[in-house]
C-alpha cells in the first residue's frame, strides 16, 4: 500500500474506534417531559392515536 492510503486507513479507524468507545460510555442527562394539562389524547381503532389542542 501506500505511505499515503495508510496513513489514512489509520485515521479511518482511530475515528471508529473513538466513535464505538463513546457509543457505549456516553449517559446523555435525563431531562423530565412537561406536558400541558390542555393536552387531550383521542385514540380510535388499534393503530392510530390523535392528539387535539384545545
Amino acid at each position: 500500500m501506500k505511505k499515503k492510503s495508510l496513513i489514512e486507513l489509520f485515521i479511518y479507524i482511530i475515528i471508529v474506534v473513538v466513535g464505538i468507545i463513546l457509543l457505549f460510555t456516553f449517559k446523555p442527562e435525563k431531562k423530565p417531559i412537561e406536558i400541558p394539562s390542555d393536552f387531550k389524547i383521542v385514540a380510535r381503532g388499534d393503530s392510530s392515536a390523535f392528539v387535539y389542542i384545545k
